[in-house]
């Protein structure tokens, strides 16, 4: 007659899988080495305990890899003893806030390039009555002076300094407009 079974032996349906234990302590990883990787001022908006802040700002400090590679564990052990979540949705904000810069830069620069004539197609002055169409608020005259400095500038080749005041001009005026809630 074969022996019974010892019920502590079996594996416990309840509890994670060795593979699922294993990615959940490299997400935790991950998680204390995109936490180290942020500024200090997007760290200190973190919800971060005193003892998982200690042993992120030691981790910063660190440059061996080995020691790093050492303290990111001891990192991902501080971090399971408090909840993820909440440190999750702020740097998931992070992240979008950093996408929309990026997506407002790209915006700014296309509008730059349509305006220096690199745009499909279109002459300078036909970009120039599109952005004023989109944006009323504007100083026109300012713009149009811009416009016109940075493509003289362009066709002697010398530093684009008129295209850097256009571009600071756009973004201000494109942001000024998201601010105010209307489209850009």
């Amino acid at each position: 007659m074969p022996a019974p079974h010892d019920a502590s032996a079996l594996p416990d349906d309840d509890a994670p899988s060795k593979s699922q234990a294993k990615r959940d302590a490299l997400a935790l990883r991950d998680l204390g080495d995109e936490i180290a990787s942020l500024s200090a001022g997007e760290r200190a908006a973190l919800p971060l305990d005193e003892a998982v802040r200690a042993a992120i700002e030691e981790l910063i400090r660190i440059r061996a890899h080995g020691a790093r590679k050492r303290q990111l564990g001891f990192v991902a052990k501080q971090l399971r003893r408090v909840d993820a979540t909440p440190i999750e949705a702020a740097l998931e904000s992070i992240r979008q806030r950093a996408r929309a810069q990026a997506h407002d830069h790209h915006v700014v620069e296309a509008w730059r390039d349509r305006l220096l004539g690199d745009g499909p197609g279109e002459l300078p002055a036909e970009a120039l009555t599109a952005f004023l169409a989109e944006h009323h608020e504007v100083d026109r005259q300012s713009l149009r002076h811009l416009q016109q400095a940075a493509l003289a500038e362009r066709t002697a080749g010398r530093a684009p300094g008129s295209a850097r005041k256009l571009f600071r001009l756009l973004r201000e005026t494109i942001e000024g407009a998201r601010a105010g809630g209307e489209p850009g």
